[in-house]
């Protein structure tokens, strides 16, 4: 893991524990993160990581024919 730029220091900790500890990204991408707060932002990186395999487009085509399925308007 490298990050580069303001207050990579302070990022960089959280991931050092989650690969030391072998922590699973998801159990990064759930962790609460007090708010406002530079943590935030590797919370952010997993979710975007998570992103594009959780709504791929057969997910995204499938959600939206579900979601936009209406019956007749009752009487």
């Amino acid at each position: 893991m490298q990050i580069l730029g303001l207050h990579a220091g302070e990022l960089i900790s959280e991931w050092v524990a989650a690969l030391n500890g072998k922590v699973k990204l998801a159990s990064l991408a759930s962790a609460v993160h007090p708010y406002p707060t530079l943590a935030e932002i590797n919370k952010r990186v997993v979710g975007n990581y998570f992103a594009g395999k959780i709504f791929s487009d057969k997910v995204t085509k499938t959600l939206r024919f579900f979601f936009n399925l209406r019956g007749r308007p009752a009487e």
